[in-house]
């Protein structure tokens, strides 16, 4: 791997350009369309894309088909002859829809698909060494301290209007297509006096998913031990505050496939430190009671009554969520080989969901379940090599953890690399089982990161060096 000395001018400026799409990852309610020509051309041009594309310009495209094992580019072709196969399925759009409108809908998600997998595709190609991989996690873990720093003057707006903050939102939230409210916390069948910090992300369970990924990546950046604790305090008190459940959920399988991850050198360290390990959970049960006895049960409650609406048969967030699987489910039966078409969801809900669930009409439907999305709009073939994908990434990450290293060995770093980006992974998966909202780059960025962490283990690159 070549020194930061080293490296040619284009060299620099692509990972500048990268540096800058990881910040803007977040980015994605500010539509750079309707801020500079004021008008909305339905492609929700975010500024990840913009510099996404600049870096592929400027680093070109590399041994792009030979990077990939054959495995993954067997699954990549399977995913594209599924997209492709799905066209058959226009013909089901209703008749008031109008042939036009559906291949167009569907030409635009084909091209949508296609910017997300330059989001996967570079990281695999072009991230490559140590120093690219600090340099790859500082970048994004510096994305994230900004929106904790945005969700800070959102916390202080909320309560005291901010001509700033006003200023930024109508940046942040100009792509009305993302912006779908969710300003304040619903408990208990009323809205609570608490807002739910959304950053730039327009959405809390959007930006909580992001979270899912910067939260790992702390552990790559090779900062001093207190910079990580107090940028994961941070980060972990930013993910609590948006009050999205699936990404609290989320957060919990990341953690499960993270001991999973460490258990083979985990438990040496808890003996070691047994001690103090002690003190720091006693510190932390005290500092709750403590907490609770001088706010009161309720606001410490809070969070667990926050997770028990997930079974309220009442709150409307639930059954937004039901309807649209319910419908999803009916559109699947429709075409069950090829599926109704990528990106054709919402012209069938009205006609295929309960007279109830029409009360959940949003100005386009989502499926709030990603696999069952990809069921729906592409049928068999496509949910055949999801799990053809999804099942070789978890058996190459069962072999990367096997293989554990000895203390001190070279190639330590790469495999608590893989560790971290499998519990970003995993976090992110389980998310989207109750949301498949997938023009959110940061999620692609993630696969990508884990593919490339895989990869940096066949290659055989041995060090990580020192800060």
């Amino acid at each position: 791997m070549p020194t930061a000395k080293s490296l040619s001018p284009r060299d620099r400026a692509a990972g500048v350009l990268w540096g800058l799409t990881l910040v803007m990852l977040p980015w994605i309610g500010a539509d750079l369309i309707i801020l500079t020509t004021g008008r909305d051309a339905g492609a929700g041009l975010q500024p990840s894309w913009l510099f996404m594309a600049l870096t592929w310009l400027v680093s070109g495209p590399g041994n792009l088909w030979n990077d990939l094992p054959r495995s993954w580019r067997w699954g990549l072709g399977a995913a594209v002859v599924a997209v492709l196969m799905s066209a058959g399925g226009l013909w089901l759009a209703p008749a008031e829809v109008g042939a036009a409108a559906a291949w167009s809908r569907y030409l635009r998600q084909v091209v949508q698909m296609t910017v997300m997998a330059a989001f996967t595709l570079w990281p695999v190609v072009h991230l490559r060494g140590p120093s690219a991989w600090r340099s790859t996690a500082r970048w994004l873990v510096a994305g994230a301290l900004l929106q904790a720093a945005y969700g800070l003057l959102q916390q202080v707006g909320y309560h005291r209007s901010s001509m700033l903050l006003a200023d930024l939102e109508r940046i942040f939230t100009s792509n009305p297509s993302i912006l779908s409210g969710s300003a304040e916390l619903y408990v208990g069948n009323r809205f609570l006096e608490i807002p739910r910090l959304r950053g730039t992300a327009c959405e809390p369970l959007y930006l909580g998913n992001y979270l899912l990924l910067a939260l790992p990546v702390v552990a790559l950046t090779g900062w001093s031990a207190f910079a990580r604790r107090a940028a994961t305090g941070a980060l972990s008190l930013l993910l609590l505050l948006t009050w999205s459940r699936g990404a609290w959920l989320g957060a919990v399988g990341g953690v499960v496939v993270a001991a999973w991850w460490a258990a083979p050198t985990l438990a040496g360290a808890v003996r070691r430190r047994k001690r103090r390990l002690g003190l720091i959970l006693g510190g932390a049960a005290a500092l709750v009671l403590v907490t609770a006895a001088i706010a009161g049960w309720e606001p410490v409650l809070l969070p667990a009554r926050r997770l028990a609406q997930t079974f309220s048969v009442n709150d409307w967030s639930n059954l937004t969520r039901l309807y649209s699987m319910q419908a999803a489910w009916r559109a699947f039966t429709l075409s069950p080989v090829v599926g109704i078409g990528w990106g054709q969801f919402g012209w069938h809900f009205p006609a295929l969901v309960d007279p109830a669930g029409l009360q959940a009409m949003f100005t386009w439907p989502v499926v709030a379940n990603f696999p069952l999305l990809v069921l729906c709009e592409t049928g068999l073939l496509g949910f055949a090599a999801l799990m053809f994908g999804a099942g070789g990434l978890v058996r190459a990450v069962w072999r990367r953890r096997a293989a554990v290293p000895e203390p001190g060995e070279g190639d330590r770093w790469s495999w608590v690399a893989a560790g971290a980006l499998s519990a970003a992974g995993a976090a992110i998966a389980v998310q989207t089982m109750t949301f498949a909202q997938y023009n959110l780059p940061h999620a692609w960025v993630a696969l990508g990161l884990l593919m490339a962490a895989l990869l940096e283990a066949r290659a055989g690159i041995r060090e990580w060096g020192g800060r």
